[in-house]
């Protein structure tokens, strides 16, 4: 029996996402360091910033060209969120960019 990866998508905040591309943010040399949590501590599977073409709206371009069209979108960043950030907890309000993280099925 093989396993398969399902992707879905997590929203986390600008610390986590810039070190997912760059590994490092522009808190990682604050005195106070990350304030919210260290980024991307809650992730527990291999993760990648954006997210999957299907799971963009229909009216997106990246949609509408089956994921050949990547220019940036507005699917990809909620500019203002209340919710935890999902890569390290952080609840600190502000905006939200998406990541796919990948989970293993039996």
């Amino acid at each position: 029996m093989s396993n398969t990866r399902e992707p879905y998508t997590i929203w986390v905040c600008t610390n986590c996402i810039m070190h997912a591309a760059n590994g490092e943010c522009g808190d990682c040399y604050n005195r106070d360091g990350h304030g919210g949590g260290e980024p991307l501590s809650l992730l527990s599977n291999q993760a990648s910033p954006g997210m999957g073409w299907e799971f963009h709206l229909e009216d997106c371009h990246v949609f509408q060209s089956g994921g050949e069209d990547r220019d940036e979108c507005e699917c990809e960043t909620n500019t203002f969120s209340t919710s935890s950030c999902d890569g390290c907890g952080s609840d600190f309000h502000g905006e939200r960019h998406a990541m796919t993280e990948w989970s293993e099925r039996a």
